[in-house]
């Protein structure tokens, strides 16, 4: 059994539309099929021409996922070469839409895209709470808001978004001036000064056990071949939450960094136009000393 999903100038096949991804009697392959061709106007202007990566759920989030970053995909879909071999982009609504039909739930990218692969126009710090709790999330918008104040002091642009399971991702546009390896560098002297803002609460240590129960502020997601999950990216988590760009008007008022799901429906996107707002990383580092 299959359904055909018109997106774009292309109508996809979506197989097995009614088999449940997220929880038995729940959301369907072709409920995310249908999300994805929707949100596509907001969302490709968030991956296009970024290799991505699809995180597939062939029998649903309860039986496990896995990573494809080398996918088999049909002629009409966009590749590129990359230091590690050939990675598909998402440059339609289609393209989307077959990601559905692969049961790829998730959708992670790059930090830079072409014509400038290895070179990032994004920097992302992760803010990753020890539990998913409402206290934890509490940790989490105040930090993001210490991170804008530090982003503010070296004259870049911060934008935040919920991630769909426990945190949020606060995204800097950039121009592409340095190295994916010194964009990283440049990120973790940023998580370290917001880290250092509360060191009872906050840390940069990568292993768990060093953590000590503290917010982890991520700078890893950059970084040579690293990915970060897409803006508007479903979760495999159960009642399919949305990683979801919201303004710094909003992030005081959530109580969850999962109240946005299949179900949104938007007309403007709080990420839009931020290419506009790149400022120099070069600058940046400079001011670090």
């Amino acid at each position: 059994m299959s359904t055909a999903v018109r997106a774009g100038r292309r109508t996809v096949k979506v197989r097995r539309p009614d088999k449940p991804l997220f929880d038995e009697g729940g959301e369907t392959k072709a409920d995310l099929a249908e999300y994805y061709a929707r949100i596509a106007p907001l969302m490709l202007a968030q991956v296009r021409d970024r290799p991505v990566a699809l995180q597939r759920f062939p029998d649903g989030i309860d039986s496990g996922g896995f990573f494809v970053k080398h996918p088999s995909t049909p002629s009409w879909v966009r590749q590129v070469e990359t230091d590690h071999g050939w990675m598909m982009q998402c440059q339609d609504a289609a393209t989307l839409v077959w990601c559905a039909d692969q049961a790829a739930i998730e959708i992670h990218m790059w930090l830079s895209k072409e014509p400038n692969l290895g070179m990032p126009d994004r920097m992302v710090l992760d803010l990753d709470p020890p539990e998913a709790t409402a206290a934890g999330f509490e940790a989490c918008k105040a930090t993001a808001w210490d991170v804008r104040a530090e982003l503010d002091d070296l004259g870049l642009a911060a934008y935040v978004m919920t991630t769909g399971s426990k945190g949020l991702h606060v995204h800097s546009p950039l121009r592409p001036e340095l190295t994916d390896q010194e964009v990283r560098d440049l990120a973790g002297a940023i998580a370290d000064r917001v880290a250092a803002r509360r060191p009872e609460e906050r840390t940069t240590r990568f292993r768990k056990a060093a953590r000590r129960g503290r917010l982890f502020v991520d700078y890893l997601r950059n970084g040579r071949d690293q990915l970060a999950v897409a803006p508007y990216s479903v979760r495999a988590r159960p009642g399919a939450p949305v990683a979801a760009p919201i303004t710094w008007e909003e992030l005081d008022g959530l109580v969850s960094p999962r109240v946005f799901s299949l179900d949104l429906r938007r007309e403007e996107c709080p990420f839009a136009g931020m290419g506009r707002h790149a400022r120099s990383p070069r600058k940046a580092r400079a001011k670090l000393g």
